[in-house]
């Protein structure tokens, strides 16, 4: 199963990460600028619209640090590694794919628009976010 994941173009897979992450920004300032009410994220479980742009505001901070990571370790910003950031790098991205996998049930539990949408992406950023996890750097 690891050969056929490593098939995948690994700066494919960071490309189609990095635009998750930015559709995922994009969702995020548009509940901020209250153009997406602020309901249908969060599971519905946000109780006023303050909570929801804190909410926000962190998920945006987390999606760039995210984007940075990628373009890192998926090798579209050529960095020479040596042994033990490699391994580093590759234990840090393997030990968040349960957070990632999680993620995914947090959207199919969640709102309409979680469900329909914003699950779809959350599946497709677990599929890059494994394949640029599983990658030797060693």
């Amino acid at each position: 199963m690891l050969n056929w994941i490593r098939k995948f173009d690994l700066k494919k897979a960071g490309i189609i990460n990095i635009i998750i992450c930015t559709i995922n920004i994009i969702v995020h300032i548009l509940v901020i600028l209250g153009i997406i009410p602020f309901q249908w994220v969060n599971g519905g479980r946000t109780d006023s619209f303050d909570e929801a742009c804190r909410i926000a505001t962190s998920s945006i901070v987390v999606m760039i640090i995210s984007i940075l990571i990628t373009f890192i370790a998926s090798g579209i910003i050529p960095i020479k590694f040596n042994k033990f950031l490699g391994i580093f790098l590759s234990v840090i991205l393997i030990a968040m794919l349960p957070f990632s996998f999680l993620g995914i049930i947090q959207q199919f539990l969640g709102t309409i628009f979680e469900k329909c949408f914003m699950s779809i992406l959350a599946i497709i950023g677990f599929c890059t976010s494994t394949r640029i996890a599983l990658e030797k750097r060693w």
